[in-house]
């Protein structure tokens, strides 16, 4: 299990123990381990039950058998966990299931804007209360923000989620400018490739009833979305062109005294999020005012016990207003009454408790929360029918293809300082997406059957290119000088042949003895050979015995040069013939799988070459940011299927 929050135990009889808390920590831990969800959000209202008399002091290995009649009640609660996002739930389910973090943030956001976040108890997950635990989740979880706005886009809430975001997009962006490693902004011009793609992926928004939308959630939903559905795009083009989206580019403040009704709000009334104030406090006069941190938590005065309305009040409008007579009345929930809840899995511990009892809220409100809910599951078919031009490849779903190895190149292009791992989590590297770099590099090594692998059109789809645009079109052309890193060179720092040197057209390339190019230069460019392991005096040779030298035009012809070098490199770490290097690596049976925030690449342990594991390039490589998802292998005995 890798993660279990307990929101709340309580713990009668017995005598007082000082490390209670750790004890019963760690019991609990040894007790549910076997109910670990994996990628799932499970989270449970409530469990209890009878423990032996010295259950606290006895070892840890007796924890399951004192734990049974428990661990039973939360295997047959959570085995009838309701599914929010598919189905319509009400406030006092037992247990509640979300696949991952996208779609535990997409529900948090439609019950936002349904008024019903105070409402379920299972949102005692969020890190704060109330509205601004909603944003503050979304601003904790930024890898899975693209996915969890797709999937509101799918059913028609995403401009409306935006909207009611307000000014707090913009700590939303930059959470997703540094977690994706986006680098500077650019605007590119609206005509270019790149903001057209993205135009056409992310048509379903400008479908929406107009409504004023701010430029912070305008950038903010561009770059989500774009993330989610073309991200090699959204990389040259990573702030929304004037044009996109106008009607709705407008800023226009809401009136003085606007407030959330009670009831669904229309989509051209969704108010934003305003950063609530806090209270004055007096500051010495050698107190320097600082920067408050990019991602603070937005702070809200909440009240146990207010109505759903006068909650969200609260949390959307700087003034807050004075409790209703029978609010005022109302007895708070005594903090010894709290009932413990189960949570694990990738979500912040909660900060605040909440009441047992639901709270109380207009019956026109339950109704209206609940209709919403409805039509969101209801329009998930019409939206999931017609899928988005650009959109990638269905998360969740197997594919099946015959060149598994080709995501191994990952693990060479981290090598050999392409992409940078999690060691350099702000840079980018390798202009171009990894998606494209995949797909154009094993086109070169494999050859055109490359093209009809499923694998080919999965890369397409995953890199957001519509059928017939070449990989690699929208990123930034590569210098048209060709020369490669020094270190590149090492595994040949002991050989004794000569270079070879072609000079034609103006232009010089040297070719290393193990058929590579490693330099390409224009012919006033003085080439000096001290700098690269195995160096040894080039002879010269005319263009019949190696290719003639010309500039780089695009990456294609970038990858076609560097195809040459993986050949020889993969022949130096296997010890395979450099002929068949390459294919030995790459054709191996595998499924890949797409989540929201992992790729898994499973493959038979059998099949793969004993050589590949010795080299390093089956190991996992974590979250690569300029990819935007978590890749692992998983090896099964019996094959991928």
């Amino acid at each position: 299990m890798d993660d279990l929050r307990i929101v709340r135990a309580r713990v009668r009889g017995g005598g007082a123990m000082p490390d209670l808390d750790a004890r019963f920590a760690r019991r609990a831990e040894s007790a549910l381990r076997g109910l670990d969800p994996g990628r799932a959000i499970l989270c449970l209202r409530e469990a209890n039950g009878v423990l032996a008399e010295d259950a606290f002091a006895a070892p840890l290995s007796r924890a399951q058998t004192d734990w049974l009649p428990i661990s039973r009640q939360v295997q047959a609660r959570l085995a009838a966990a309701r599914h929010p996002w598919r189905e319509v739930v009400m406030p006092d389910a037992m247990a509640v299931c979300f696949a991952d973090t996208a779609e535990w943030l997409a529900c948090a956001a439609l019950d936002l804007l349904a008024q019903r976040v105070e409402r379920c108890w299972w949102w005692c997950s969020l890190p704060l209360a109330g509205a601004a635990g909603v944003i503050a989740a979304w601003q904790q979880h930024p890898h899975a923000v693209p996915a969890a706005l797709a999937l509101l886009a799918r059913r028609g809430f995403a401009v409306r989620f935006a909207h009611s975001v307000g000014a707090q997009a913009a700590a939303l962006r930059q959470g997703l400018t540094q977690h994706f490693a986006m680098g500077g902004d650019v605007a590119a011009p609206a005509d270019s490739p790149a903001v057209q793609t993205l135009m056409a992926a992310l048509s379903d928004c400008t479908a929406v009833p107009p409504a004023p939308l701010p430029e912070a959630p305008r950038a903010w939903l561009w770059l989500a979305l774009g993330l989610a559905r073309a991200p090699a795009a959204v990389c040259a083009a990573p702030l929304p062109p004037a044009v996109w989206m106008r009607s709705q580019a407008v800023a226009a403040s809401a009136p003085q005294g606007q407030r959330l009704a009670s009831s669904v709000v229309p989509q051209t009334d969704v108010p934003p999020l305003r950063e609530q104030a806090l209270p004055d406090t007096p500051q010495r006069p050698d107190e320097v005012p600082t920067q408050p941190p990019p991602f603070a938590p937005i702070p809200v005065r909440h009240a146990i016990g207010r109505s759903v309305a006068a909650i969200l009040q609260a949390a959307n409008d700087p003034i807050v207003l004075p409790l209703t007579p029978d609010e005022a009345q109302a007895p708070l929930p005594s903090q010894t009454t709290a009932r413990a809840r189960l949570r694990w899995n990738d979500v912040e511990p909660l900060t605040a408790l909440e009441s047992p009892a639901p709270v109380r809220a207009a019956d026109a409100v339950g109704a209206a929360t609940e209709a919403l809910a409805a039509e969101s599951i209801g329009a998930h078919a019409a939206h999931t029918a017609a899928p988005i031009a650009g959109a990638p490849h269905a998360f969740g779903a197997a594919l099946e293809t015959a060149y598994g190895g080709v995501f191994h190149l990952l693990n060479l292009a981290l090598a050999l300082g392409l992409y940078p791992d999690f060691t350099r989590p702000a840079e980018r590297g390798l202009a171009l997406h990894p998606w494209d770099y995949l797909a154009l590099l094993a086109r070169e090594l494999v050859g055109v059957e490359f093209e009809a692998d499923p694998l080919c059109g999965w890369l397409a789809d995953a890199a957001g290119r519509p059928q017939g645009v070449e990989a690699g079109l929208w990123a930034s052309r590569p210098e048209t000088d060709w020369q490669m890193p020094a270190h590149w060179l090492a595994p040949w720092a002991a050989q004794a042949k000569p270079w070879r040197l072609v000079v034609a057209r103006g232009r010089q390339a040297m070719w290393h003895p193990a058929g590579f190019c490693v330099a390409d230069l224009s012919g006033d460019e003085t080439l000096q050979g001290a700098q690269w392991p195995g160096w040894v005096a080039p002879r010269r040779v005319v263009p019949r015995t190696r290719p003639a030298p010309r500039a780089v035009r695009s990456w294609a012809d970038w990858i076609a040069r560097f195809a040459a070098f993986v050949r020889a490199r993969l022949a130096a770490a296997t010890g395979w013939p450099q002929g068949d290097a390459a294919q030995r690596l790459l054709r191996v049976p595998a499924r890949v799988c797409r989540s929201a925030e992992y790729l898994e690449v499973r493959m038979s342990l059998a099949a793969l070459p004993i050589e590949v594991r010795l080299a390093g390039l089956d190991r996992d490589l974590g979250w690569l940011a300029a990819a935007g998802c978590d890749l692992r292998y998983r090896f099964d005995a019996g094959g991928p299927a």
